[in-house]
């Protein structure tokens, strides 16, 4: 009996694991999907015509950029991980 219930536990377990596994998959996904979506309208302006848009388009893609970066490092909880070495030194 207790062998049963210690399989059911573990099973318990690798079902919690696949769903958090699951769901870090579809954040990264939409993730994706919502950066993509803000990339376009400046990959649009590198192919005008206009020299003043294409100007512009290369000043935001520096700051889409940065603020890509930004997103991946707060998605992936870096910046928590900086923040709390600086707090607490550990």
């Amino acid at each position: 009996m207790y062998i049963n219930a210690l399989m059911v536990q573990s099973v318990t377990f690798a079902t919690l694991g696949d769903v958090v596994n699951r769901f870090f998959s579809i954040i990264v996904g939409i993730s994706a999907v919502v950066i993509a979506l803000l990339w376009i309208p400046i990959a649009i302006g590198f192919f005008s015509e206009d020299e003043r848009r294409r100007y512009d388009s290369k000043i935001r893609a520096k700051y889409a950029a940065l603020g890509t970066v930004i997103y991946v490092l707060a998605i992936t909880g870096t910046i928590y991980a900086l923040a709390y070495y600086v707090v607490t030194g550990v």
